[in-house]
């Protein structure tokens, strides 16, 4: 569920990565939510070199940009490569809260691009429209931002609502994508008999892809509430007056593992091997994992990290990876 926002305004910061400096991305996004209180973690389409040929000689760095270069790089750079990432501060001491993350960059990764600016609070909602559209996965997945879902052409159970914009997983970043693209791969193995565990839930998105294609009894964790808030608005979207007997929504504290026929788990590398314990004692005998959130060159290390399940199929997409797992019977 979306939070509810007192301030009038909100800060957030652009990071611009580049080939070289991707690979901090999962770390710094970890650093932003867990020390920085940072609101919600958007990827978007934006290269370093493509802002300077967007900016020219208009190009700020370590400062503050109008708001209408913002709109004129974001709206120029939709659909490309996204190596970008925008941080939103706009709860509590939200303005300390950027002005501490942006020192903390400044001081530790120097060599990314970084921006900031403030806007009206009332700019929210068009800000982030603007950038979320219908994702076709395949023919038998794709998600509709919920302002869509009234003038869509219905596909039933084929479709994912979801309320997009606040970094809680939206199907726009290459690794809930990918997660997708390989739960559409072992589809046909599930029925309404079989459990699903979305670890590390963030929206849900996964997890309700699961329950809407096959009827799936599914389970959600996550250790942010704000992020089980944010998948119980999306159980009630897609599932409005329907029967959700069974689905459980789980705080990672208190959860204790149980056996499920799929796990999703699109969560760091590193948590991915902290957590490799309670992944494992989660999953069935012969039951799928589908992992993701791990750069290109983690594939090896996770693949390594998970060694006595079978490696079904890696797919990538721009700098991520995601890896389709089976519990060796």
């Amino acid at each position: 569920m979306r939070k509810t926002v007192e301030n009038k305004k909100f800060n957030f910061v652009l990071l611009g990565y580049n080939r070289a400096t991707i690979e901090w991305s999962p770390s710094i996004n970890a650093y932003a939510l867990e020390d920085f209180n940072c609101d919600g973690v958007e990827e978007f389409s934006l290269e370093e070199a493509r802002v300077d040929e967007i900016l020219g000689e208009r190009a700020y760095s370590g400062g503050d940009i109008p708001e209408t270069l913002i709109d004129e790089v974001q709206e120029a750079t939709i659909n490309q490569d996204a190596v970008t990432y925008k941080y939103f501060f706009y709860e509590g001491d939200y303005e300390k809260n950027a002005a501490d993350f942006i020192s903390f960059i400044k001081e530790n990764y120097p060599e990314i691009s970084l921006y900031s600016a403030q806007r009206d609070f009332e700019d929210w909602n068009a800000e982030w429209k603007k950038f979320y559209n219908p994702i076709h996965v395949s023919d038998n997945i794709e998600i509709i931002p919920e302002w869509m879902a009234d003038t869509h052409v219905k596909k039933a159970r084929q479709q994912v609502y979801i309320y997009p914009g606040m970094g809680f997983g939206t199907g726009t970043h290459e690794t809930t994508f990918l997660c997708m693209v390989l739960f559409d791969q072992v589809m046909n193995e599930f029925n309404n008999k079989n459990t699903c565990l979305d670890f590390g839930c963030g929206s849900g998105i996964l997890g309700i892809a699961a329950m809407k294609t096959k009827q799936m009894q599914t389970h959600f964790v996550d250790i942010d509430r704000s992020a089980l808030e944010n998948c119980t608005q999306n159980l009630v979207l897609n599932f409005a007056g329907e029967n959700l007997e069974g689905t459980e929504l789980v705080i990672r504290e208190r959860y204790n593992p149980k056996k499920y026929d799929l796990v999703f788990a699109n969560i760091l590398e590193h948590v991915l091997i902290s957590e490799k314990p309670t992944i494992d004692a989660s999953l069935k005998s012969g039951g799928y994992l589908i992992v993701s959130g791990i750069l290109n060159h983690q594939v090896e290390t996770i693949v390594n990290a998970y060694s006595k399940m079978e490696k079904v199929s890696v797919v990538s997409k721009g700098d991520w990876s995601a890896i389709l797992f089976k519990d060796k019977v």
